[in-house]
């Protein structure tokens, strides 16, 4: 499939719930290949840019395009680019579904009918839980799963289809420290080996964060963007999170749910 664009472009866009402006002005561009942390305190607006970068929320004003398309006009021809994961907890399988039946059904989603499970998909399944390591997990139910290990058998269901963007909001939330590198490891995988390009929302900096990503910097606008050596400086962490507190010499983050006015 050609693509009309090379990646992501959102121009002062601003979107709202009701009467309240979630962000404001926002402007972004991001060239394929890439790897992106949108990075700000929670209620920062990270939640709402990623459902408008998947076309679930239609901006008040402003252009979005992702690979040349519209999200919210074109979400039927980016639903086989774009893969996306809400906030854990957001949504809920059964939990007497096994890992496999989760991923068939990532797989057989934008399918038409009849949708039943043959050597294809199959096939597919498997090829997803390989690329995330938990074929051995396959036959496990939901229940059965660590937090780490749902996580990831939510990303299978996810990359099955193969996207050229996997979205993730908030995918580290409420993982232990091992877990989250662990992920982060991963997701840095998915990107270099299948060339897939990765926008990830997170509330913290996270201490295995050891590569270079591009990091927005967001708390309602965005506040910088670029790489992370530049971005992740004390006066801009200042700027979007509350309360920042410096002690001998390093700049701790004390506060991260309330929002500037």
């Amino acid at each position: 499939m050609e693509l009309p664009g090379s990646g992501i472009e959102v121009l002062d866009v601003y979107a709202k719930y009701d009467s309240y402006y979630a962000i404001e002005a926002v402007t972004v561009y991001l060239n394929s290949p890439f790897y992106t942390l949108l990075l700000g305190p929670n209620g920062a607006g990270k939640t709402t840019l990623i459902k408008v970068l998947v076309g679930l929320l239609k901006p008040v004003r402003g252009r979005v395009r992702v690979y040349g398309f519209d999200p919210y006009k074109e979400r039927t021809v980016l639903s086989r680019l774009v893969g996306y994961l809400p906030q854990p907890g957001s949504t809920r399988p059964t939990p007497f579904m096994r890992v496999r039946d989760l991923v068939a059904m990532g797989y057989l989603a934008t399918k038409k009918p009849p949708r039943y499970v043959d050597k294809e998909v199959e096939h597919a399944i498997f090829a997803s839980l390989r690329v995330i390591g938990i074929e051995s997990l396959a036959d496990k139910y939901l229940t059965e799963l660590s937090g780490g290990e749902l996580q990831r058998a939510l990303i299978a269901s996810v990359i099955v289809r193969k996207p050229k963007l996997l979205v993730l909001d908030e995918p580290l939330a409420s993982l232990d420290i091992n877990a989250k590198c662990e992920l982060i490891d991963l997701l840095l995988k998915l990107h270099k080996s299948l060339g897939m390009d990765i926008v990830m929302s997170t509330h913290e900096l996270t201490t295995c964060t050891y590569f270079e990503p591009t990091v927005v910097l967001i708390n309602r606008t965005v506040l910088s963007y670029g790489p992370a050596r530049k971005v992740l400086t004390p006066e801009n962490l200042k700027m979007a999170y509350p309360s920042v507190v410096e002690v001998g010499g390093l700049t701790i983050l004390t506060e991260d749910h309330a929002v500037k006015g």
